[in-house]
């Protein structure tokens, strides 16, 4: 369970963050690029090899999953700096994100290293110069992301460069220059992380969802849960399913959701980081996913029917389902039904009523795995 945090702590999934970036840099007019610190002016740490894959390398554009343990073949990356005395390089790597990559697993976010080689000269003079100091006052307002760029030796050992930064905490011309007469020796793409097991893609189904609010509970703010960090995660409120579209329902679509528990260290720091009156979500996984026949169907649609009724209960779920009438095809809205805790089944957003136990019988034994 994930509390709401004021804007300033927002972690926006990657789907979204680079228009949420797009309209920062256009308020501000300037912005310092994820990873390039422009006050940083220590040497390099020299690391045995570089990796692409580092998970501090793409936080900026994949929220990093609390819920999952660490990957001991990719650690952290030390803090980007300045060539140290004695480094020679030998090749430059550069760690541009792409799109998603889709194979038997699923769908997952990618990067594509990038080997650079020729004269290095040019580009480790560009990489020497001061950073100049951050003023106010004019500046584009065009967004810059700047990929990491490792700088390697002949033994493969490497470090991680440090970007000089203008006055608006942009790259400086010689960088770009310098890197853009470099030729390109190889690129390799590298799976970064499983955004939606292939299970999921081939039900259709999202590979999170979080639970809607209780009626009663004004939901004005987005779930910012970091336990998600993937794709459909975002808690935005069902569309409204008027009697007369249950009622044509031959089909539905089914997708089963778990929530996890948290780590004892995600638990403590959701304890220090809530705050009165803010709205508390919950977000599920993806376990499973399916079509229920026209008569199972048909006994969702009669409970949706009913009329609603607010229970009183504070049983918290852990199991729930999202339920998708259809029409010729077309999927026309969702019904959230929780298996267990209050049993709860929601339609039109936030109007809650209790789910009948028979017809939660029938949806835990037809979507049980």
């Amino acid at each position: 369970m994930r509390a709401i945090q004021p804007p300033s702590r927002f972690s926006i999934y990657r789907q979204v963050l680079l228009g949420a970036v797009t309209l920062s840099m256009l308020l501000s007019g300037c912005a310092g690029a994820p990873g390039s610190d422009t006050s940083s002016t220590e040497a390099a740490e020299v690391v045995e090899s570089y990796d692409c894959l580092a998970p501090n390398l793409g936080e900026w554009a994949q929220p990093p999953d609390e819920m999952s343990s660490p990957n001991p073949q990719h650690l952290n990356a030390p803090d980007a700096g300045r060539v140290p005395v004695g480094f020679t390089p030998a090749v430059a790597v550069r760690c541009d994100q792409m799109g998603s990559i889709d194979d038997a697993e699923g769908r997952w976010s990618g990067v594509t290293a990038v080997t650079l080689t020729g004269d290095l000269k040019p580009l480790l003079a560009a990489l020497a110069e001061p950073n100049d100091a951050i003023e106010g006052g004019p500046c584009t307002a065009d967004m810059e992301i700047v990929s990491p760029l490792w700088l390697v030796d002949a033994t493969g050992q490497a470090i991680l460069a440090h970007y000089p930064r203008n006055k608006c905490a942009k790259t400086k011309p010689a960088v770009h220059d310098a890197l853009a007469e470099l030729s390109v020796e190889k690129t390799t793409v590298l799976k970064r992380t499983l955004d939606v097991p292939r299970a999921a893609l081939d039900s259709g189904c999202a590979a999170t969802r979080a639970l809607p609010v209780k009626q009663g509970t004004s939901q004005s703010i987005p779930s910012t849960d970091s336990s998600s960090g993937v794709i459909g995660a975002l808690p935005a409120p069902p569309a409204p399913l008027p009697d007369s579209v249950l009622t044509d329902t031959v089909e539905m679509r089914w997708c089963r959701y778990t929530i996890q528990a948290a780590t004892p260290e995600v638990a403590e720091q959701e304890e220090t980081e809530t705050f009165t009156g803010v709205i508390t979500l919950r977000s599920g996984r993806f376990v499973t996913g399916g079509t229920l026949d026209e008569a199972n169907s048909q006994m969702v649609v009669d409970a949706a029917l009913s009329t609603p009724v607010a229970p009183s209960c504070d049983e918290s779920a852990t199991m729930f389902l999202t339920l998708s009438p259809s029409q010729d095809g077309h999927e026309l809205g969702t019904i959230t039904v929780e298996l267990d805790g209050c049993g709860l089944l929601y339609r039109n957003g936030s109007e809650t009523g209790t789910l009948p136990a028979d017809v939660r019988n029938m949806l835990t034994t037809q979507t049980g795995i």
